[in-house]
Formats: C-alpha cells, sequence, structure tokens
C-alpha cells in the first residue's frame, strides 16, 4: 500500500506540479515578470533571461531536495501520512522561490528604469462579447442531477444502515476506518458534493464578472485572448464539478453498500477520478497561458510599443495579495500563476481571504491526523 501511494503521489502530484513549476514563466503575461509590471520587450534583455534561469535552478533543486527528504522518511517509517502531509510542503516551495525572485525582479527594475518616459495607461474591457459566450450555467444541472440522486439512495438506504458504516477506504477499496451511524458520517459525501457544487458555479460567476486588465500596446488580441481563456476555464470548472461529484456518489454508494468493487477496478477508478482534473488542468493551463496568452487569435492588429501598462506594482505585495481599496473590483486576476484572487482592500475580500485560510489550516490539520 505505502509503494502504490508513492508512486501514485509522485506520478500525479509531484512530477506534474515539478514541472509546471518550472514552465510557469513561460505562461505568464508577456507584460509581467515575477509579478512585477513591464515593457513587453525587455523581456529579451539579458539580465531579465538570467533571472528566469536562476529562478528555475532555485526550483528545480529545492523542490527535488524537499521532495527527496519527504520519500526518504517516510520511506523509512513506511508513514503514508507523511507522505500525504509532504504534498503541502511541497507545493510551498514554488511561493518562495517566487517571493525570492519577484523582490529581485523589483530592485532590477528600478536600476533599469524600464518604465521612464513610457505612456502609462489603464485599459479595461467590459465586453463580454456575442461571439465568445460563456458555457450555458445549465450545464452544472449535471454534477446537481449527480448530487441530488446520492442523495436520495442514502435517503432510502439509511434505516437499513448497520450501527457501524465504513467511514474511509484504501485505494483498493478496503475499508480502513468505521463510524458510528449518524447523520454527519452517512450524509458527509452528499454534503460534501453540495458544497463542490455551489462552489464550482460560483467560480463560475466569477470568471465571467472578473475584471479584464488589457494589454493597451495590442488590446484588441487581448480582449478575444481574455474571453477565449475564460471560456475554457468555465467550461474545466464545470467538467471537475461533475467528475468529483461522480468520486464522491461513487465513494457513497461503497460506504452505503450499494456497490461492491474488486480492488483493481477500485484502484483503476479512484487513479482516473482523480487524475483526469489534474492533467486537464496541466494542459489547460500549458495550451491556455495567463490571461490567454497562449491563445493564437487572428486580428491583424500591431502593437503600440510607446504604450504599456500604469505602474500599479505598489498595489500588489510580494506579487501576491492584491490591495486596493480604490478599485471596486472584488476579485482580479493574479500576478503569477493561473487563477484569481481577491481584492484585500475591499471589506469583502478580507472576508474571503480569512474564509479560505481557515479552509487550508483545516484541509492540512486533517492530512495530519
Amino acid at each position: 500500500m505505502f509503494t502504490f501511494t508513492l508512486w501514485l503521489n509522485l506520478f500525479t502530484i509531484y512530477i506534474p506540479f515539478l514541472i509546471f513549476g518550472l514552465l510557469l514563466p513561460n505562461y505568464i503575461r508577456k507584460t509581467l515578470l515575477f509579478g512585477v509590471n513591464i515593457p513587453e520587450e525587455v523581456l529579451k534583455d539579458e539580465k531579465v533571461l538570467i533571472l528566469k534561469k536562476e529562478y528555475r535552478r532555485n526550483y528545480l533543486v529545492s523542490f527535488c531536495i524537499i521532495v527527496g527528504l519527504i520519500i526518504f522518511f517516510a520511506f523509512r517509517g513506511n508513514d503514508i501520512r507523511l507522505l500525504n502531509m509532504g504534498i503541502t510542503i511541497a507545493i510551498m516551495v514554488l511561493p518562495i522561490n517566487y517571493i525570492f525572485i519577484h523582490l529581485k525582479t523589483k530592485k532590477l527594475k528600478a536600476a533599469e528604469g524600464w518604465l521612464i518616459n513610457r505612456k502609462q495607461v489603464v485599459m479595461i474591457s467590459t465586453s463580454r462579447g456575442s461571439a465568445n459566450k460563456m458555457p450555458s450555467m445549465k450545464w452544472f444541472l449535471i454534477p446537481a442531477v449527480i448530487t441530488i440522486f446520492t442523495w436520495l439512495f442514502t435517503m432510502i438506504m439509511y434505516p437499513h444502515l448497520p450501527h457501524r458504516i465504513p467511514m474511509k477506504f484504501d485505494i483498493t477499496g478496503k475499508v480502513i476506518e468505521y463510524g458510528n451511524k449518524g447523520f454527519s458520517s452517512a450524509f458527509g459525501m452528499p454534503l460534501s458534493q453540495l458544497a463542490m457544487v455551489l462552489m464550482f458555479y460560483y467560480i463560475s460567476i466569477v470568471i465571467g464578472r472578473s475584471k479584464m486588465t488589457l494589454n493597451p500596446s495590442k488590446p484588441k488580441t487581448s480582449v478575444e485572448q481574455y474571453l477565449t481563456a475564460n471560456r475554457r476555464w468555465v467550461a474545466f470548472t464545470i467538467f471537475t464539478a461533475t467528475i468529483i461529484c461522480l468520486y464522491f456518489a461513487y465513494q457513497q454508494l461503497m460506504i452505503i453498500e450499494i456497490i461492491k468493487t474488486s480492488g483493481v477496478f477500485n484502484m483503476v477508478a479512484n487513479i482516473v477520478l482523480i487524475a483526469a482534473p489534474i492533467l486537464t488542468l496541466i494542459i489547460l493551463a500549458i495550451s491556455t497561458g495567463q490571461s490567454g496568452s497562449k491563445i493564437t487569435v487572428s486580428t491583424n492588429e500591431e502593437r503600440d510599443e510607446k504604450l504599456v501598462n500604469r505602474d500599479d506594482d505598489q498595489f500588489w505585495k510580494l506579487g501576491i495579495f492584491y490591495f486596493n481599496p480604490q478599485d471596486p473590483s472584488l476579485w482580479i486576476e493574479k500576478r503569477f500563476g493561473i487563477g484569481w484572487t481577491v481584492n484585500f482592500g475591499n471589506p469583502i475580500g478580507v472576508i474571503l481571504g480569512i474564509i479560505t485560510i481557515i479552509v487550508l489550516g483545516w484541509s492540512i490539520y486533517s492530512t495530519t491526523k
């Protein structure tokens, strides 16, 4: 069991995340360098190329050392819990390396004066484009129906369940923990399904309404890339919500003993249902890039090198946390990485940030129990 978990974590989490971190600078907007606002043409500067090489070297070495130590100590103690807990530790390697290079980039920008004598503008698009409509929210009926059926099956079977019911399974479907029958134990999975559907539905709304800050040197191209990227990400949230609800439904049917599968089938089902969203995320991130920067669109638009984005680095703390009380936007695209973050200058953003910290803290605690 330990060996299988090791290989599973290695090929579905550790190696993909290592590759993702190494390639990430290639998929950020060309007007950003490690969370710092820059003119597009300086990306070819020798000092910039050296910074990118330094980031990749530092990340590769530190990630391999950390993961190697995790695997070494977990292997010595045959400790699956340490393997799983190590995932959180390994993921933290990326932001630590990023912050280090981000601070060096800010110093280089100030020393080189990249934005001196440049016309700085802010260009925002509120158009969503008739030709690039988001996928219909009705697609969320699929995971919603899966959730409803899971609830119905659980309600029907609940009176017939024994006083002790399965709570946790290993990768082969063998029960490793039982619990007393009750609402929380019997309906835990359906409640999780409901939470996932609501969460991904909200994320889809956020993606469609998030502020689109355009590249002023090529605004038409930028808006088309944004719209196409947002459409892809909404489709991904629908797909992921469906897969997760299927996975929880499968687990719930085992808990209430409607289905009993072989070890091989259960192993394959777990791998497929866990790996599918992860692999799809990696492929989507690589093919789309930040703000759709990797999407090719035909606009026949020439770049205006005289215009650059307004220098708003002061609102981005460490290039990660956006704090701008004057900006009414709640959600804004990340400076580094793929996805969105909240405006911590907005009171609602602060509340969401606190909730996120609590949820992450509870998740980390749960893996170490």
